[in-house]
């Protein structure tokens, strides 16, 4: 897969969001809350990479895993890089979401 920018993925996880009314499956809601998280943490300027490990979870056609590097709760306590937080959290590609046509992606 290609690589995908910051502004990108943002707009993803805008384009994303589905309606409670339209949700149907029981993990749409943790499917819905990462996207909001990822989207905050994505547009407040935080380092991200996109998963690419042999054998983890990958992005492919319908999922992009994303690792998020944020200054948490231990960062501000020690102020030393190496205890900033990393989250991985899947972001619908816009294959997929076209596929749903404004419905449920999860």
């Amino acid at each position: 897969m290609a690589d995908i920018t910051r502004e990108e993925l943002i707009a993803l996880c805008e384009r994303g969001r589905v309606p409670q009314k339209d949700w149907s499956n029981r993990d749409s809601a943790e499917a819905q809350s990462q996207l909001g998280v990822a989207w905050a943490l994505l547009s407040a300027g935080c380092e991200f990479e996109i998963e690419r490990v042999p054998g983890r979870l990958n992005s492919d056609d319908k999922t992009w895993w994303v690792s998020i590097t944020y200054e948490g709760f231990a960062f501000h306590e020690s102020g030393r890089s190496q205890d900033r937080d990393v989250d991985s959290f899947y972001i619908p590609t816009a294959m997929r979401l076209d596929r749903v046509a404004g419905k449920d992606w999860y």
